[in-house]
């Protein structure tokens, strides 16, 4: 009578904390920021087409179609080709990403600098999809013969 009780006790301990370990982990994923708030993802991939040196500074940023940041802008790393970009609600309207030169601080300024067309999406933005978009820098020399 005795073993049968401890038996009863350890496995009720054991389904008990097998039911909470599992409670908790649905709880964790219904807790996550994008589970609970889909946004919207902006996948910005950048393909840079030389093996030249890029000293010069660049922002990667996804405006709207006044020019306004849409969420803040990513400073752009010579080698990292995809930047991700999530914002809240739903949007009707343009999303524009661009590589554009970061503001000078006095630092150094290089002959040779990447110049980029924005690339726009238009229409609905819905939470939970992702848009992406392909930037193709090209290379200039910023000298006049």
């Amino acid at each position: 009578m005795k073993t049968t009780k401890i038996f009863s006790v350890l496995s009720l301990a054991l389904i008990l904390s097998a039911t909470i370990s599992a409670s908790s982990a649905n709880l964790k994923k219904l807790d996550s920021p994008i589970a609970v708030n889909p946004v919207i993802r902006h996948l910005v991939s950048i393909n840079v087409l030389t093996d030249k040196n890029i000293c010069n500074e660049y922002l990667v940023k996804i405006l709207d179609r006044n020019g306004r940041l849409v969420t803040p802008a990513k400073r752009f790393i010579p080698g990292v080709t995809k930047y991700e970009f999530f914002e809240r609600g739903s949007a009707i309207g343009v999303r524009v990403a661009v590589l554009v030169p970061a503001p000078l601080n006095n630092g150094p300024l290089c002959e040779m600098v990447l110049i980029t067309q924005p690339v726009r999406i238009s229409g609905h933005f819905y939470p939970g999809q992702t848009y992406q978009y392909d930037l193709f820098p090209k290379v200039q020399s910023t000298i006049q013969d």
